[in-house]
């Protein structure tokens, strides 16, 4: 790889930055950071040991880019590169809603294009991202790509059509995930805890569940029944939840993000 350039370090871009500076995955001198805020940029680079540029520059010193700019901003930041873009670089965009079709419009149709869909727990390396390449991609360069955002995570190629229902499970599912251990909390005070007492209850149980779905591999109904005793306290709490049809609701909820990622790229 002749260099690497991350351009916009806002939260994800320079989460990523800060993960690829400490885990050498990429030399330090590889990399090259921009970003419209000076100050900003010129900061974080100087704290991660890092070069920084004004985005024209860099293109013409790496093969591969990471956009990492909001969605509205892509068109600029690719009119900035025109100049030394060249369809042996890699080309990938991190901006939600911005597809493979959008990019080959402003770059065209030869470039080697990447969209990746983060979520927000790629703040601290556990995030899930999923990307899709087009047809024009190498696989030295996907290989490389999936190196590169395994700081991040874990990484999954899946095709752009899958996109929208990816946004719905991954993309938002930070945020429903944070409204049912906030619901917990809650009524873990309501019940007699200590606001502090039942949100570390809470936010210990969830992290020691979902991990246990992760290392078993068992499907999470049975591991919900290895809870359930008949008649029991688990029983009583789950039949209020099915009554309420909290199931059904989560699923609408995922249908209903992946039903709005698809009504704004019409509407892009």
């Amino acid at each position: 790889m002749k260099g690497l350039g991350i351009i916009g370090v806002g939260a994800m871009g320079g989460a990523l930055a800060r993960r690829l500076a400490e885990s050498r995955v990429v030399p330090s001198d590889a990399i090259i950071l921009a970003d419209k805020r000076k100050e900003h940029v010129e900061h974080l680079a100087g704290e991660l040991g890092l070069r920084w540029a004004e985005v024209p520059v860099v293109a013409a010193n790496t093969d591969t880019i990471i956009v990492a700019v909001k969605p509205q901003q892509v068109p600029e930041v690719i009119q900035g590169l025109s100049d030394d873009l060249t369809p042996e670089h890699l080309l990938i965009s991190i901006a939600a809603g911005v597809s493979l079709a959008d990019l080959a419009g402003w770059t065209g149709e030869n470039q080697s294009l990447i969209r990746v869909m983060p979520n927000t727990p790629c703040l601290i390396g556990r995030g899930a991202v999923v990307m899709s390449p087009n047809s024009c991609v190498k696989q030295a360069q996907l290989d490389l790509a999936l190196k590169l955002f395994a700081v991040t995570g874990k990484v999954w190629v899946l095709p752009e059509e899958q996109m929208d229902a990816v946004t719905g499970v991954s993309g938002s599912g930070p945020a429903y995930v944070y409204l049912f251990l906030e619901a917990m909390i809650d009524g873990g005070v309501t019940a007699g805890l200590s606001h502090a007492m039942a949100t570390e209850l809470a936010v210990q149980t969830m992290i020691g569940a979902v991990e246990l779905v992760a290392e078993t591999g068992k499907h999470p109904a049975m591991l919900r029944n290895m809870v359930t005793s008949p008649a029991g306290t688990t029983a009583a709490g789950l039949r209020r939840l099915e009554n309420s049809r909290v199931r059904g609701a989560i699923i609408e909820a995922v249908l209903a993000a992946s039903t709005r990622s698809q009504e704004l790229q019409r509407q892009k």
